[in-house]
């Protein structure tokens, strides 16, 4: 039965260069395909070419899409590229044993332009969310407003004001991190949607109707309500300011039970090209497959494409090596660094060390 590997990432913008790459990468696996396809969706109206170029020639070339998909086979050998919204679907079926989990982590590779922690802890399923929650904020926030200028007087509704806001302002930007852009020209840039509107009139709405409520006892600045109410208020504060503080040590705690962290070492540090060296690590999901890349670092000349990677895996104690890895006759310069980078399967996040070149 042919493998099948399948990876769902988060919505990410795309530039063209990376899209022209991720073309490349399908064109080398895949050569003299017949079967390859692109498609873009433009206002319900699905283009579909056998090239990036002829597709985007179709729909009218576009400089921003929000959805993009590529398909290819060859024999018992698919590949799916799916980008739509917030989620992009990678898949790849068949052929040999190393294709579909070795071109997946190339795709992801391309796409990848830094790894980010709210990338890590926000599921698929939360970042989601996003999409629709962002009017019921605002409508909670201006009736949160409202209630508190009339029953609590303008010192709460100042606050409530300031914390809508926060919310709202936090919900855009995770919205707009986690949305899927194709950049298709090198001038492009990321459009405003719809919802993200909706976050910058949910900001402001809030903002606008504390100004109309609270505005005259703001200016008349009667001193006797205003005085009595500053105490509390510094002491709520100070309150605050602590509870926060005993509500953060808890999670540094939390952050620092993690320990032990993944590391890999290499045993020598330095050496020449075409001279082996020997790599260790520990900190690994036990038993999982992981790439071991040799990538181009300060003073040093190596292309995406010429990069050096390994498949290795890691035994049931999360260890990997000692990996005796050659740096090949390709990497250039001498007196340049080599960035040694292991990229784990499953939850464990990438880790680098570095072979310096005699």
């Amino acid at each position: 039965m042919a493998r099948q590997v399948s990876r769902e990432l988060s919505g990410r913008t795309i530039r063209q260069d990376q899209v022209e790459r991720l073309v490349e990468a399908v064109e080398r696996e895949f050569p003299s395909s017949s079967e390859r396809k692109f498609s873009i969706a433009i206002e319900g109206v699905v283009h579909t070419d056998t090239s990036l170029d002829g597709v985007t020639r179709a729909a009218g070339r576009p400089s921003v899409v929000d959805n993009l998909a590529i398909s290819d086979r060859v024999g018992d050998k698919v590949f799916v590229f799916e980008a739509k919204r917030g989620w992009i679907k990678i898949k790849a079926e068949g052929g040999e044993e190393h294709f579909p989990v070795g071109f997946c982590e190339d795709v992801q590779a391309i796409l990848r332009t830094r790894t980010i922690r709210l990338r890590r802890l926000l599921t698929a399923r939360m970042r989601r969310i996003t999409d629709w929650c962002l009017p019921v904020e605002a409508v909670l926030a201006a009736i949160a407003i409202l209630i508190t200028s009339v029953t609590a007087g303008w010192p709460t509704a100042l606050s409530a004001t300031c914390i809508s806001a926060l919310v709202l302002l936090t919900t855009w930007v995770v919205r707009r991190r986690f949305s899927t852009y194709i950049l298709l020209k090198d001038d492009a840039r990321e459009p405003w949607k719809r919802t993200e509107k909706l976050a910058f009139v949910g900001l402001t709405v809030p903002i606008i109707v504390a100004l109309i409520v609270n505005g005259p006892n703001w200016v008349k600045g009667d001193s006797p309500p205003t005085t009595p109410k500053s105490g509390p208020t510094r002491h709520a504060s100070d309150s605050s300011d602590s509870s926060g503080s005993r509500a953060a040590t808890p999670g540094l705690s939390r952050d620092s039970e993690r320990s032990p962290l993944t590391k890999v070492t290499v045993e020598p540090t330095v050496g020449s090209v075409g001279e082996p060296f020997s790599l260790t690590g520990k900190g690994f999901e036990p038993d999982a497959e992981v790439w071991v890349s040799l990538l181009a670092g300060p003073g040093t000349t190596l292309s995406w494409h010429k990069a050096e990677r390994r498949l290795v895996r890691a035994n049931s104690k999360g260890e990997i090596g000692p990996e005796k890895i050659n740096v090949g006759r390709s990497v250039c310069c001498s007196g340049g660094t080599i960035r040694v980078v292991v990229v784990p399967e499953g939850k464990t996040a990438a880790v680098e060390t570095t072979y310096q070149l005699k």
